[in-house]
């Protein structure tokens, strides 16, 4: 009714300039008189197209649009807020370029016309991530649908904040996603961006979902138990199935399939590029960009979530918390108290898919008591090539990094790639020799001048099985016993700084000192895909998406497992060396009782 009334007096104010919206005006008493006596007239028929309108808001739409309207919706739009009206439970996983935000606020907007003195919320991981949000759908909401403007009493809008109250004593604002929005109160919220790495599922839990502890009360002074109460819509990206996100999302999935008042749904990128909201040319380019994370692709523009949800072999939290490496090195430090260990996984099919080889250059800083601080400060990867090439280059790194150790996958194609390295290749570095030739596999190509470099890996082999080199990567991540380089944008501003000098956007430097960070993006994407599996008493992984590699986790594995078995012989030296062997012979006298 107020919003009746204010609509009626505004556009009689603004066809004659000379009409007093003065309440004790006569004429206004005598407009309002014969308003309430034709509203009373039409009641019935305002109450039907108010439920229709409740439950086709799109239609609402259509309705008070302008006839030169900017926007016509689109069929899923008009579906998306058909679903975020008529049920208490929404999660909505969808691709950038489908609107989702807008959809969401323009739901809020319309419900909180349609429910008069409604509380709504919206937030978001960051205050002001949720605030500016906000404010461009908003917006572009009131441009698109000017008359939904007019019923906006107040629109508040800060860096961090942004509130609306409307005529009809609605209400719609941001909330913070901290303890301090305790003991508020609102009738329902949307949460953005439940995906992201820094959303806290305790303070939605704890916080943010006990604002919606009460009921809307109607303007007939109670509850009305046909209405959707304490709505949670939940719009976002998808995310690693690690994250809390995955869990809400197969929660309301889970009462979607018992029949339970929730929607649980969503769409990749072909739904947005089919209505043109989203350049096909520029997914197609970001799927076939060599820097871009296949699992990144597969949650931004394919909603799907990658992983493994309860037997992932490293958690997503571990392997963030591990990404604390600021600077790559590309060659030995200059510190003769480190050591840096090559560990290698070899592809020789040139031209196939996936077929890459990958060095991970671990450094080793010794703790004191036989064990070290382990750091991936470089990764390098390459197309498989001739078993010739391949050695050469593991040559030249090891001279780069003044390597103690070349660990090499020496199981099938690997042995290929050994035989290289312990001959003279002309190349000015010396012969390699084997240094667990347990078999004699190379021993008799040993030239007289080797050096003892290399560790064949054979994972059939009782002292370097699969199943423990496997246990040994879950515990190193366990214990964040290993630290990775940072993101790209964090590892970038770290080298920055301490260059004191600024990259070039788009220049070659830029491209170059970014590789490392970017080769451990795909690490941790890769070690994200794989499942552990128990088969018996053996230690097994399994890849989630086949379309994924692991042959940088495999490189890796390689080289932790070397360092475990360096790190038990100096155990065991430590603990022979502090055997004082003259205690063992020191006796004591014997103590005789006298009766």
């Amino acid at each position: 009714m107020s919003s009746y009334n204010n609509f009626s007096l505004k556009d009689r104010a603004r066809k004659d300039s000379n009409f007093n919206t003065n309440p004790d005006n006569f004429e206004v008493r005598k407009v309002n008189k014969k308003q309430v006596k034709d509203f009373q007239a039409l009641k019935p028929k305002w109450r039907e197209l108010c439920s229709y309108f409740r439950y086709y808001p799109d239609k609402f739409l259509d309705f008070i649009q302008p006839e030169d309207a900017k926007i016509k919706l689109y069929f899923y739009q008009r579906i998306y807020l058909r679903i975020m009206f008529r049920y208490r439970k929404v999660f909505i996983t969808a691709t950038r370029g489908t609107s989702k935000s807008f959809l969401q606020n323009l739901a809020f907007v319309l419900l909180c016309i349609m429910y008069p003195r409604t509380k709504l919320f919206c937030c978001a991981p960051g205050k002001e991530q949720a605030a500016r949000i906000t404010q461009e759908c908003l917006d572009d909401i009131f441009e698109f649908f000017p008359l939904l403007k007019e019923e906006v009493k107040i629109f508040k809008r800060e860096k961090d904040y942004t509130k609306l109250v409307f005529y009809n004593g609605s209400k719609y604002d941001v909330v913070q996603m901290k303890d301090s929005s305790r003991g508020g109160r609102r009738f329902g919220g949307a949460i953005e961006e439940i995906g992201d790495k820094k959303f806290d599922g305790d303070i939605l839990n704890s916080v943010v979902i006990p604002l919606m502890a009460n009921s809307r009360v109607a303007m007939c002074g109670k509850v009305d138990p046909n209405e959707i109460h304490k709505r949670e819509i939940y719009i976002t990206t998808a995310s690693p199935q690690q994250q809390f996100a995955y869990a809400k999302c197969k929660e309301i999935f889970n009462d979607m399939m018992n029949g339970d008042s929730a929607f649980c749904t969503g769409n990749s990128y072909e739904l947005p590029c089919m209505y043109g909201q989203l350049d096909i040319d520029f997914v197609e380019e970001k799927k076939e960009s060599p820097t871009y994370s296949i699992l990144d692709f597969m949650r931004e523009y394919e909603s799907i979530y990658t992983g493994s949800d309860s037997d992932s072999l490293v958690s997503d939290e571990k392997l963030n918390k591990c990404r604390t490496l600021g600077i790559a090195e590309w060659e030995h430090c200059g510190d003769t108290k480190v050591q840096y260990v090559l560990a290698y996984d070899v592809s020789r099919s040139t031209g196939r898919e996936n077929a890459l080889s990958a060095l991970i250059v671990i450094k080793l800083i010794p703790r004191g008591d036989g064990i070290y601080h382990k750091q991936v400060v470089n990764i390098f990867s390459m197309e498989g090539q001739h078993d010739t090439w391949q050695a050469k280059f593991l040559k030249e790194k090891v001279k780069e990094y003044k390597a103690s150790i070349l660990v090499i996958d020496a199981n099938g194609i690997g042995s290929g790639v050994v035989d290289q390295l312990v001959l003279d290749l002309n190349d000015g570095n010396p012969p390699y020799k084997v240094v667990n030739d347990i078999d004699n596999q190379w021993t008799k190509y040993e030239l007289v001048d080797a050096i003892p470099m290399v560790f064949a890996l054979k994972s059939q082999r009782k002292e370097t099985r699969n199943s423990d080199m496997i246990n040994n990567v879950m515990k190193v991540f366990g214990k964040l016993d290993i630290e990775l380089l940072k993101t790209p944008n964090e590892g970038i501003k770290d080298l920055e700084k301490k260059n004191k000098k600024k990259f070039k956007d788009d220049s070659e430097e830029l491209a170059i000192a970014e590789i490392p960070y970017i080769l451990t993006n795909n690490l941790c994407d890769e070690i994200m895909n794989l499942k552990y599996k128990q088969r018996g008493n053996d230690s097994d992984i399994e890849q989630v998406s086949r379309s994924i590699p692991k042959d940088k986790f495999s490189a890796l594995m390689y080289g932790l497992f070397w360092v475990h078995l360096e790190e038990k012989k100096n155990k065991e030296r430590k603990g022979n060396s502090n055997v004082d062997i003259n205690k063992l012979f020191n006796f004591r006298k014997p103590q005789i009782r006298r009766r």
